[in-house]
């Protein structure tokens, strides 16, 4: 693969808040190759931007292109990343050097700041994580809510059974 674009994006509810990345991978004709979006825990929108490059460089090097293109709305990112701007802080100096480490596994690269509307993609992706997630959890609480009553009706010879099964599965688990 010759060249590869990647939008990468960092989304945080509260800074510091939930945070998501999202990255979109397009080859040369913006056809879409690959994209992630996920859920990084609670974190500042400038650590989720980082941690959007880093994801966005890592999934890159695996396509094996010659030449990749990193496309981000932060302008802070950008201009660390290139040297623009000193990076002050000293967890976004650490960030920096991982982007840095990430980035150097690729033949060629270069970080461009693009406005919001030239980042939709990523964007959108980083959100939907959020939402993703929130339904996983009300699915999750739905679920516990209805075993938790059909537990409380069994009887308490079944209700041994369940134990024990829940033991055993237990177990297995890291």
């Amino acid at each position: 693969m010759k060249k590869l674009f990647v939008h990468v994006d960092g989304s945080s509810r509260g800074n510091p808040g939930e945070a998501s990345v999202g990255v979109v991978i397009t080859d040369e004709k913006g056809r879409v190759i690959q994209q992630v979006g996920k859920v990084i825990g609670r974190t500042t929108n400038n650590v989720a931007e980082y941690k959007a490059l880093i994801e966005g460089a890592r999934l890159a090097v695996q396509h094996a292109p010659d030449d990749v293109v990193f496309l981000t709305d932060s302008q802070l990112l950008a201009n660390q990343i290139n040297g623009v701007y000193k990076v002050r802080e000293p967890h976004l100096a650490h960030l920096n050097r991982l982007a840095l480490e990430a980035l150097s596994r690729l033949p060629k690269w270069r970080v461009n700041f693009v406005e919001r509307e030239g980042n939709n993609s990523a964007h959108r992706l980083a959100e939907a994580a959020f939402f993703e997630r929130n339904r996983q959890e009300r699915e999750r609480s739905q679920l516990l809510r209805e075993i938790g009553i059909l537990i409380e009706s069994l009887p308490l010879e079944e209700l041994r059974k369940v134990h024990a099964q829940v033991r055993a599965l237990r177990s297995h688990l890291p």
